[in-house]
């Protein structure tokens, strides 16, 4: 089964097609000085919408770390006008687009707090403020009701940001992802310490349709917690040695998992196609149909990353440690735009760490540099060797 299933490229179930299909890329035609037609490609709704989540949040952690004040007046000679600071530039560019993100209104309650406060202001001063615009959209400051605006929206975000709550909210957070970022890193060593080069894999399963809005509401709990048992018991594919599942929330694709399996590298040597396995395990085991969900075969990306962590791992391979590194990094990250709630439980699961068996015997020939691991803890958890 294993080898028929390496080979294959299945076209069902698969999360992306093309750039087009998946509104990437839009397609767009527009008409030259003689009449003539071109056509061309822009960056689709999606794309657009996530970019702009991504400017809102940065404007607004701007502005809360500034203390600059929003505008100033300037006078020079006889003339005078009003001048707005870098960061309240900024942060018009950013409240003035917020119609890109229209599939995030009326879920602020659910996002990041930079930006459950950044969309909220967005919606409620931007349809205020557009009639106070220059020729090339920028706000008129030198105008009275903009300018006093302006300022009332940045102490906003300052008084609301730096709340006791907001901060120790956002506190948590960051303390989550560090924790979690060294526990992944310590399980990922703990199958090092025992296995010279794991043959890693990685995949994303989404839920689709109608099972999008259940996902949504914390309705597909049972056929995340079957992957995760079979996935463990070794039913899906063999010789698991680890595993890492984060669950998120994103703009389009809604609740999906991001998947990071470990198998031992000296029985496999396929990625692509124990992939694929685990990627039609959850869409027709434990979702059941093509219609309801779907999934994406990392391993296709893996000439993208700068440093690639996708196949075999050796424990002194410098740059697919920096790989395992930058990818444990993203599934632990919890900047993401919008936060799962409290009652969906873990969204972080993983393995039991490998047993520690000091003067053990391994399988195999002796490793090259004994059993030390110095490169890769100096690399995954910043410590020096010495």
């Amino acid at each position: 089964m294993q080898s028929r299933t390496s080979n294959a490229a299945p076209l069902v179930g698969e999360r992306f097609h093309n750039l087009v299909s998946s509104r990437v890329l839009t397609p767009f035609a527009w008409s030259g000085e003689k009449g003539e037609r071109h056509y061309g490609y822009e960056l689709g709704e999606n794309m657009k919408a996530v970019e702009y989540l991504d400017r809102l949040r940065h404007a607004i952690k701007r502005v809360v770390k500034s203390q600059a004040p929003a505008w100033k007046e300037v006078r020079i000679g006889g003339r005078h006008w009003y001048a707005m600071s870098g960061e309240s530039k900024l942060l018009w560019n950013a409240l003035r687009d917020v119609d890109l993100a229209t599939k995030a209104w009326g879920r602020e309650s659910e996002m990041h707090p930079y930006l459950s406060i950044g969309v909220r202001l967005a919606r409620k001063w931007e349809p205020r403020l557009r009639w106070f615009t220059t020729r090339d959209s920028g706000l008129a400051i030198n105008e009275e009701y903009p300018r006093r605006m302006l300022r009332h929206i940045v102490r906003v975000i300052r008084r609301v940001c730096t709340a006791r709550r907001f901060v120790r909210r956002v506190e948590q957070l960051e303390r989550q992802q560090r924790d979690n970022f060294d526990s992944c890193c310590e399980y990922f060593l703990s199958i090092l310490r025992w296995h010279a080069r794991p043959l890693v894999l990685r995949a994303d399963l989404y839920v689709e349709g109608q099972a999008k809005k259940a996902a949504g509401e914390g309705l597909i709990e049972q056929a995340v917690e079957k992957f995760i048992r079979n996935l463990r018991e070794k039913r899906i594919i063999p010789d698991v040695l680890g595993y890492i599942i984060k669950r998120e929330d994103a703009y389009d694709r809604g609740v999906h998992l991001h998947l990071m399996v470990m198998v031992d590298g000296d029985e496999h040597c396929k990625a692509y196609g124990l992939t694929e396995m685990l990627k039609m395990y959850w869409i027709y085991q434990c979702v059941g149909s093509p219609e309801l969900a779907s999934g994406f075969n990392c391993y296709l990306r893996k000439d993208e990353y700068r440093y690639n962590a996708i196949g075999h791992v050796h424990y002194a391979d410098e740059n697919a440690l920096k790989g395992v590194r930058n990818a444990i990094g993203y599934l632990t990250k919890t900047d993401c735009h919008f936060l799962l709630p409290k009652s969906f439980g873990k969204n972080m699961r993983k393995g039991q760490p490998q047993p520690t068996r000091d003067g053990g015997k391994r399988r195999g020939a002796p490793r090259k540099f004994a059993n030390d691991i110095s490169l890769a803890e100096g690399i995954l958890l910043g410590k020096v060797a010495g």
